[in-house]
């Protein structure tokens, strides 16, 4: 009797055991202990527990759960090893709430192995050359510092890199050693590179461009069988680029085989659009809004001459303006130019009229932009003081404009500065109407605090030497106010002023200027972020009237893909402002 009872419970256990478990959900895994972040990641991306997928999270059974907690301490340890920790102590633990299921990996590193002796040479051609030298003096990890693999690796590589740089195309590195003792927690590293002879550069030639021979060989900064530095190929890469003649540009060095140490470089060009025109709409707090068109005549003939034509029709002014320019590659890379403009702008009221005509030397030397220039100026304007009559200015006037700049990045800087000068100079003796010297220095500093927030600083004065300044043009004199000024003032709103006999504040600039602005800027992510800003300055004729107004406001800001774009809400302080809110939309580099 008790057989039939017997099978019937054999069947109900195996109902029972063939039944799915319950299944459990992971919902996340955290890893505790480790300050530094590479590590915590690193250590993340290693747990198996982290690599499920959100359809095998949803269905985590006890036992695939017990497998992978079982895993996880020593892929944990592994993780940890490229930072030097060898002896690292892992604990997991599980909270519960229901089907719900947490981990959490507590990670205690210990003490990591550090480097205890470095044994690094350079035999060959290569070990008197200095910049190798600095390198190697400069490689890590050094004597005492936790030995990490990714420091080590990217030094090796650093030195591998800067040795095809300066053209020892046939380094080879005999030893790369490294003996990790786990027991005193150290490592002896050895490394050794045979840098075998050194390349000089050979003739470059160009093809595929649409100019007569010899116009851009004088671009080629080398001369055949100097020692090879491949910062000559960028620059000559940079120099082409900047002629904008070209759509691709691609340049190779040839080493050869055998004895021959010259290295030809080939140069394979592709022409750009030759003409470009433009058309659009503008707005500006100094112009209003208008319309804009030119043609770009990128090359004009096979000697590479330029023609540009451009014209603009707004509320506040209106510009009618051409420049020729002529390669003048010889000397320093840069253009003669020939330029005529035509100027109508109301301003503050007052309404001037200006032709100028220019001939100019621009070029680069070293890391500043340099131009001299002749100018020719005819200006007509309304002289407020005397009941709006004509007054007249000309002024013949050598100048000299420069500008440095240094940046981790051309339009979204960490680290940068950046100083512009100018000077003019204005004589009788020319056929100006009067005597005159002026200058004027703008300088910025761009500094970041921690990976999201910049500290941006802004200066800039001016001073104007002349015993007939009343007589000085007005598109001449100093102004401080608008977007690139003291923000929370109109465009040109301050400066020296008089009461028109019409009752209304006229501003008609001053001798002297003095500006500067600090900014703080904070990006939520890659994109958009906000600043807050400070700004105050003056255009003065004397110490006396000096009486700085100060700005202060808060921004959007947008990281286009185009560039910057600045959102300015400011308010100003000063009696020029009359306690005014102003709006600035401000576009492009921060330099």
């Amino acid at each position: 009797m008790r057989a039939p009872h017997l099978r019937l419970l054999a069947i109900f256990l195996g109902l029972a055991l063939a039944m799915p478990a319950a299944a459990l959900e992971l919902v996340s895994v955290r890893v505790e202990g480790l300050e530094d972040e590479a590590q915590r990641d690193n250590v993340l991306a290693a747990l198996s527990l982290e690599k499920l997928n959100p359809a095998r999270r949803r269905a985590l059974t006890e036992a695939r759960l017990s497998f992978l907690l079982r895993r996880a301490p020593r892929e944990a340890r592994q993780a940890l090893e490229p930072f030097g920790h060898y002896e690292s102590q892992v604990q997991t633990e599980v909270e519960r709430n229901g089907e719900l299921v947490s981990v959490r990996v507590r990670v205690v590193p210990g003490e990591p192995v550090r480097v205890r002796k470095r044994e690094i040479a350079l035999s060959g051609p290569g070990q008197s050359d200095e910049v190798l030298a600095r390198r190697i003096a400069r490689l890590r990890p050094r004597e005492g510092q936790p030995f990490v693999h990714s420091v080590y690796e990217d030094g090796k590589a650093s030195v591998d890199r800067l040795l095809a740089e300066r053209g020892y195309f046939r380094a080879r590195l005999d030893a790369h050693r490294v003996e990790v003792t786990r027991a005193e927690r150290t490592a002896d590293i050895a490394l050794s590179w045979d840098t075998g002879p050194r390349h000089v550069l050979g003739e470059a030639s160009f093809e595929g461009h649409q100019f007569r021979e010899g116009l851009l060989e004088n671009l080629v900064p080398w001369t055949p069988g100097e020692a090879y530095d491949q910062a000559r190929l960028v620059q000559l890469q940079s120099s082409l680029a900047q002629l904008d003649y070209f759509s691709a540009i691609d340049i190779r060095p040839e080493p050869g085989e055998g004895e021959d140490l010259e290295v030809p470089v080939s140069v394979k060009l592709s022409p750009a659009k030759r003409s470009v025109w433009s058309a659009g709409v503008r707005f500006g707090t100094d112009s209003g809004l208008g319309l804009t068109g030119g043609l770009e005549r990128r090359w004009v003939n096979d000697r590479g001459h330029k023609l540009d034509l451009l014209a603009g029709l707004a509320q506040r002014r209106n510009d009618l303006a051409a420049s020729y320019r002529i390669p003048a590659f010889r000397w320093i890379d840069g253009w003669y130019t020939g330029s005529a403009r035509l100027q109508q702008e109301q301003v503050n009221g007052i309404n001037s009229e200006l032709l100028e005509v220019a001939g100019s030397r621009s070029g680069r030397l070293g890391n500043w932009n340099l131009v001299a220039a002749l100018n020719l100026r005819r200006e007509r304007f309304e002289d407020a003081a005397t009941g709006f009559d004509y007054s007249y200015s000309t002024l013949v006037y050598p100048s000299l404009w420069a500008q440095w700049s240094e940046s981790d990045d051309p339009l979204y800087p960490r680290r940068a500065r950046g100083l512009t000068m100018e000077l003019r100079a204005g004589s009788a003796a020319l056929g100006s109407d009067i005597d005159f010297v002026q200058l004027r220095a703008e300088g910025k500093l761009v500094h970041s605090v921690g990976r999201r927030n910049r500290l941006l600083l802004r200066a800039e004065i001016g001073t104007t030497v002349s015993d007939e300044f009343p007589s000085f043009p007005p598109s001449l004199r100093f102004y401080a106010g608008g977007d690139r000024s003291v923000r929370g003032y109109g465009y040109k709103d301050i400066g020296q002023f008089f009461i028109g006999t019409d009752g209304r504040r006229y501003v008609f600039g001053g001798k002297h200027l003095a500006v500067a602005s600090v900014e703080y800027e904070r990006m939520f992510n890659r994109t958009w972020g906000m600043a807050f800003f400070v700004d105050a300055g003056d255009a003065f004729d004397s110490r006396a009237s000096f009486d700085p107004q100060v700005g202060a406001g808060m921004g959007l800001r947008w990281r286009s893909p185009v560039g910057p774009v600045r959102v300015d809400v400011a308010h100003g302080f000063g009696s020029d402002a009359a306690n005014s809110v102003q709006l600035h939309l401000n576009i492009g580099p921060d330099l």
